[in-house]
């Protein structure tokens, strides 16, 4: 479910929604605190400390987000982090995730958030969570999938902390089957999992968008381009933006690879973005033929620039991938994971691009 409203989250179906009062969290008490001040989890082991924010009154709101490995994951939580520090500005996140390099202890540099490394063996990964969760003393934890995701709700059970779900997809993953009794409440992107799930506890709001991306329409198409191709100043230049995935798709990217230059060499007024994630991108990048009108990179950090730079998208046909296509409004072609073989992806992204306009 997606709406272009400016809201973060959009409300489903009155049929499967289980309530419409809001959703309320309930803020820990004074014995609470002191409860988390028993607790005998050593820090000697963390050596990762949280900065304070010293203009953010005591009793401000702190909510932690677990989150890692797909794009719709992170993207998800950082889009939750973004709406709530635009309507509190004095509350404050953490972020549990993948130690570094990882997408999401990358995207928490880059939007200034504080990040605690989760280890992704299950015992390890469970105590560094208790601990960061102990320090932090959040209100609530928000888990959006990935491997951090179930650890961190573990701890959260143990520490008496109430957590939340987000999950994107059609069908929920199986950490959402496991951990939905024990939740706060669950809150879905489609109708489809309410029935494999507590009832009670779901709601169907449709995924988070980013709020850079829904606001891309603010930058213009020149100047977006510049950020990718700093020496273009042609008018009416048509720009196709291949995204291969966060973590990259091996049959997207082959039929790329075979048609971009006769693609780029037929239409002299025509650009390309290619994401192919990191896996894909030296193999890619040693085929490929240098082309001032090729923009390779192994992941996109501003896909707002692109968006707004963009004529027509070809993407792998993830749920926050769609949404986020549907926000923006753009002509794109959905790639299947399962359906989509690929003959059947070269031929469709061939013909289409090629003749594009």
């Amino acid at each position: 479910m997606v709406s272009t409203s400016p809201r973060l989250l959009v409300r489903g179906l009155p049929s499967t929604q289980t309530t419409k009062t809001p959703v309320r969290i309930p803020i820990p008490t004074q014995s609470r605190r002191a409860r988390f001040r028993r607790c005998h989890l050593s820090r000697s082991n963390d050596p990762t400390p949280l900065p304070e924010d010293p203009q953010a009154p005591p009793d401000s709101l702190r909510v932690a987000f677990a989150c890692g490995g797909a794009g719709g994951h992170v993207y998800s939580a950082f889009a939750l982090a973004d709406e709530l520090h635009a309507s509190l500005p004095h509350s404050r996140s953490l972020f549990l995730g993948a130690p570094t390099p990882s997408l999401e202890s990358s995207s928490a540099a880059a939007s200034s958030y504080s990040f605690a490394p989760v280890p992704p063996c299950l015992p390890r990964a469970l105590l560094a969570a208790a601990l960061h969760l102990h320090r932090f003393r959040p209100h609530v934890l928000v888990a959006t999938g990935g491997p951090p995701a179930l650890p961190s709700c573990l701890a959260a059970l143990l520490l008496g902390l109430p957590f939340v779900i987000q999950d994107q997809d059609a069908g929920p993953a199986p950490a959402t089957r496991l951990l939905a009794p024990l939740a706060l409440r669950v809150f879905l992107a489609f109708n489809a999992p309410v029935r494999l799930l507590p009832k009670r506890k779901c709601a169907v709001y449709g995924n988070p968008v980013r709020m850079s991306i829904r606001n891309c329409f603010r930058v213009s198409k020149a100047d977006a381009m510049a950020r990718f191709f700093p020496r273009v100043r042609e008018e009416g230049a048509e720009v196709v933006l291949v995204l291969a995935g966060t973590l990259g798709s091996p049959e997207i990217n082959v039929a790329v690879l075979n048609m971009y230059y006769e693609m780029l060499t037929r239409r002299k007024n025509r650009y390309l973005i290619w994401q192919t994630g990191p896996e894909d991108f030296c193999e890619m990048e040693s085929l490929v033929r240098g082309h001032r009108r090729l923009f390779l990179t192994p992941f996109l950090h501003e896909m707002d620039m692109a968006y707004a730079a963009t004529d027509v998208v070809v993407s792998r046909a993830g749920s926050v991938a769609c949404t986020e296509i549907l926000v923006t409004g753009k002509p794109t072609i959905l790639v299947s994971y399962i359906a989509l073989s690929y003959l059947l992806c070269n031929s469709i992204c061939f013909y289409t691009l090629v003749f594009y306009h």
